[in-house]
């Protein structure tokens, strides 16, 4: 099973999965048979890594349990080998939320993150060092947007309690920057400083613990700063 920090996540998504499960169970037409009943009418190798990894996967989804030799269906994956239309859809989003890492993804920047904030995540939350966390953003990146739409709930769980953005009048083009206001606000016991700039909208606590998310926060606008001159270059040499 892959790791990434503190997080295991499943090697393949989970179309993959049940895609295996389907043609799995249609030979056997068994909700429990052995590890390598499953391998044989997969054509698959019961030593090898590849069978490894999907079982693990699937396990991960709780789409199975494993045990004594045996795999057997959960009830979650009976629902998808059984259920209405409607059922499966939402025992996809069940079985996607099963993965930790994915969930977390979610809560923090719903359906569609950058791949540099996967990179931030896993160094923030994760605890990956600089170096890992640059080669594993990629890897958790794609399974995760192979995923990420049966979440059902992610735009909600991203921002459970985000006010929404109050846009400031503009009071006149004189300063270049009628538009930026600081204030702090008292919120839930904790003192919140926001900065709004246009469109860009800026919210964090003003205690030394915010220290390190608002240095990862630099770095992060600094990388979309570099992207956005290197577009904007490339536009002018077109």
């Amino acid at each position: 099973m892959p790791k990434a920090g503190k997080y295991e996540y499943p090697f393949f998504d989970l179309d993959a999965c049940l895609e295996k499960l389907r043609l799995f169970h249609e030979k056997t037409q068994s909700d429990q048979t052995t590890r390598s009943v499953v391998a044989d009418a997969l054509n698959m190798t019961e030593k090898g890594g590849g069978f490894a990894y999907l079982i693990a996967s699937r396990e991960k989804y709780g789409l199975i349990q494993t045990g004594g030799g045996n795999v057997t269906l959960t009830e979650l994956g009976k629902v998808m080998m059984y259920g209405e239309p409607k059922e499966i859809e939402q025992a996809k989003s069940k079985a996607v939320a099963n993965v930790e890492l994915f969930r977390d993804i979610a809560q923090k920047y719903g359906k569609s993150p950058q791949t540099e904030q996967i990179r931030l995540f896993l160094r923030e939350k994760a605890n990956v060092d600089v170096p890992k966390a640059q080669k594993l953003a990629q890897n958790v990146d794609t399974i995760y947007k192979k995923v990420s739409n049966y979440i059902s709930s992610a735009d909600r769980l991203a921002s459970p309690s985000k006010e929404p953005m109050q846009r400031t009048p503009n009071l006149g083009p004189s300063s270049g920057r009628s538009d930026m206001s600081m204030q702090p606000e008292q919120q839930s016991k904790n003192e919140l400083l926001k900065i709004q700039f246009g469109d860009v909208y800026i919210q964090v606590p003003s205690d030394t613990a915010s220290l390190g998310s608002i240095k990862l926060a630099k770095d992060a606008l600094e990388f979309m700063e570099q992207r956005l001159l290197k577009e904007q270059k490339e536009k002018k040499t077109q």
